[in-house]
Order: C-alpha cells, then structure tokens, then sequence
C-alpha cells in the first residue's frame, strides 16, 4: 500500500526539523515562565537558527513542499504570538505592541487566503523576511530585559549588584525599540501585498467580464444563426 504524498512530505528532514522547531518554542516560553529567561533566550535562538537550516537544506536539496511552507508559517505565527504575549502577561511590553502585530498578520493571512481561493499566490516581500530577523532579535533580547528589570527574577539582588541602572533601562527600550520597528515594516510590507492583491484581483474580476462577455455573444450569435435556419 502507497503511504499517503501527506507523510512522506512530513518525514522529510527539513519538515521534521521545523515540527521540532514547533516543540522547542513551546520548551522556550516555558523557561520564560518558570524564572529562567537565559535559557529562555538561548533555547529561542535555537529555535531561530532550526528556521534558517531547515529552509536553506529544503533548497539545497529540492526539498520543498507546500506542508513545509505551511509549517514554517505556523512555526513563525507561534513563534511571534507566544513571545510576544509572554512579553505582555510578564508586564514587558504593553499589551498594544501585541494588537499591532496580531493585527497585521491576521490581515496578511486572510488576503493570502483569499488570494489561494482566487488561484494566485503573493509572494514574499524582501523587506518582510527583514522585519521577521528584526523581530526575533527583539524577542531574543526580550527575555534578557525582564531579567535586567524584574524585581521577581530570582537573581534581582544580583543583577542590581553587578549591572549599571542604565544598562538595564537601556536595554529595555532596545527590546522595545526592536520589536516596533520589526512591525511597522511588516506593515510597510503589508502594504505592497495589499497593492498586489488589488491587482491580481482586478485582472481576475476584468478576465471574468471577458470571458462573460464572450460567452453572451457567442450565445446571441448561435440564436441568430439558429433563426436564420429556421427562416
């Protein structure tokens, strides 16, 4: 019996790195919330580092399938909606930063969505794979500014011991600084996805006119000949 075109794309390796991926983001909020934020952010750069390797050996090795692209996409929504919302729950980030990010990706997986249901694909902006590195450079550094800044870490007496007050102040709007600027150019990039969705869609919606109005006057030219025939 042929094993289904599903599983054998899901046990390939770059599919089965980004799964782990999926795993060891959960294994990462977790230290963050159990008082461990070091080790939160080493075990997110892991995390980080699988999501480069697992795409450049799909490539290298013609790899790629439509499941691994729908897993990194997962693996990335994960990704940004868990640390961020750690970063809010922990009083890190305001909760605002949290809504400006769900916002536009919620709007960008809808309109490709949409676009999918249309018959076309919007391709990845180079400016968004910029936003997404800025991103997880702030999210790195998240768990890094709780613990320069937290009176609950349980190393607070040590941290305010050994580390400036401006460091730890400094390194919390650089955390702060960093995820912002990673969302307003997922915005910008947003923004040329919304302007080419507008346009596939207008060539789809004119195509269809044609198509209808060709259609209706082939149909009235058949019923002329047809009554020319029976005349």
């Amino acid at each position: 019996m042929s094993k289904h075109q599903f599983f054998v794309d899901l046990s390939n390796f770059p599919n089965k790195l980004c799964i782990i991926r999926l795993v060891v983001i959960v294994i990462s909020v977790s230290c963050m919330f159990l008082g461990y934020p070091v080790m939160a952010s080493l075990i997110g750069l892991a995390a980080g580092i699988t999501d480069k390797i697992d795409g450049l050996y799909a490539r290298k090795h013609n790899m790629c399938t439509e499941l691994g692209s729908l897993l990194d996409q997962i693996s990335d929504l994960m990704f940004n909606f868990f640390v961020i919302s750690c970063a809010v729950v922990m009083d890190v980030w305001p909760v605002w930063v949290l809504f400006l990010w769900g916002f536009r990706d919620l709007s960008v997986l809808s309109m490709r969505t949409s676009a999918g249901q249309l018959g076309f694909k919007i391709p990845s902006s180079p400016l968004g794979r910029v936003a997404t590195f800025e991103m997880f450079c702030a999210e790195f550094f998240m768990p890094l500014d709780w613990a320069l800044n937290s009176p609950n870490y349980m190393y607070a007496e040590f941290v305010q011991a050994h580390f400036h007050p401006y460091f730890c102040i400094g390194m919390k709007y650089f955390a702060l600084l960093g995820i912002l600027v990673g969302i307003v150019m997922q915005y910008v990039a947003a923004a040329k996805y919304a302007r080419y969705y507008v346009q596939k869609y207008d060539e789809i919606h004119k195509a269809a006119v044609a198509d209808k109005t060709a259609a209706s006057k082939e149909s009235q030219a058949t019923e002329t000949t047809e009554k020319e025939s029976d005349n």
